[in-house]
């Protein structure tokens, strides 16, 4: 995601880049490389993260929290723990320095036309100043503001996500019943949308899965550490989860059975190895 990313800004900003694999230099061309996540932070007055999980986060913020300038703003597209965020944004806030939280929603593809939604918290006045930014990167909507603690955003994203994966699920097991008892997939489909269950899984990425597609650009484990994170959250907020518990089970048996490999719609693929059955057109 930081590659397209990187390559909007770069339209109307000076974007230099770094990465942690060193063989990604020249991904996003007239972009200037730096060898390292400190060297760039020294010489950034806005510093984006774009990090695959709260593992990466930390390590990155680790070498270049202390390198960045008293002034600078810190912007974090990265979806996360709330709890690392809270930590993070507290020591940046520390230093001087203006950390935003705004964890996005959409694809590389919806990157790459500056289609993405953002849950936006921070400060207002940090907020505000990296609205621009994100605008560059959002539908004309898509610049939502989620509240004013760093973790907000966070909260919110992860929520959304957690919703997704349990109506992804949800959805398919219902067509694998209609599909069971004579029902048409296609047909089961168009009349499903049109109901009381209807939802964006129905409308926007059911069709994909018709097509074959297991939505291979997020890894199976990044899914389940996502709902793992959702979990604390529950217990956090001490509120019972049946329904999501039972969504991370199934996710966690699709990275037993499939291993850490990409495909955020993996555990409906393991549903239907289980029915004996594909979904498909």
């Amino acid at each position: 995601m930081g590659a397209p990313i990187a390559g909007r800004l770069i339209e109307r900003y000076s974007v230099s880049v770094s990465d942690t694999n060193a063989a990604r230099d020249g991904v996003v061309p007239d972009a200037a490389w730096v060898n390292s996540a400190r060297d760039l932070a020294a010489t950034s007055d806005i510093f984006i993260t774009v990090l695959p999980g709260p593992v990466e986060l930390r390590e990155c913020l680790a070498e270049a929290l202390p390198a960045l300038r008293e002034g600078s703003l810190w912007l974090d597209l990265t979806s996360g723990d709330p709890a690392a965020t809270r930590e993070l944004a507290a020591q940046a806030t520390r230093r001087g320095v203006q950390p935003v939280s705004a964890p996005m929603g959409g694809s590389i593809a919806e990157a790459t036309a500056g289609e993405l939604i953002f849950y936006a918290s921070g400060a207002d006045e940090a907020v505000q100043r990296a609205r621009p930014l994100l605008a560059m990167l959002a539908r004309a909507d898509g610049v939502r503001r989620a509240g004013t603690r760093g973790e907000d955003g966070q909260i919110v994203k992860l929520l959304a996500n957690a919703l997704w994966f349990a109506n992804a699920v949800a959805a398919s097991e219902a067509m694998l019943v209609g599909q069971g008892l004579g029902l048409g997939v296609d047909d089961l489909h168009g009349l499903l949308q049109e109901s009381a269950g209807a939802s964006r899984f129905l409308d926007d990425h059911l069709p994909r899965l018709l097509a074959g597609d297991y939505m291979e650009s997020f890894g199976i484990d990044r899914v389940v550490e996502e709902l793992d994170t959702v979990q604390s959250m529950g217990r956090a907020a001490h509120v019972t989860t049946p329904i999501l518990d039972s969504s991370a089970r199934l996710h966690r048996a699709a990275l037993d059975r499939f291993g850490p490999v990409l495909g955020e719609l993996l555990a409906v693929k393991l549903l239907e190895s289980d029915a004996g059955r594909q979904l498909r057109s």
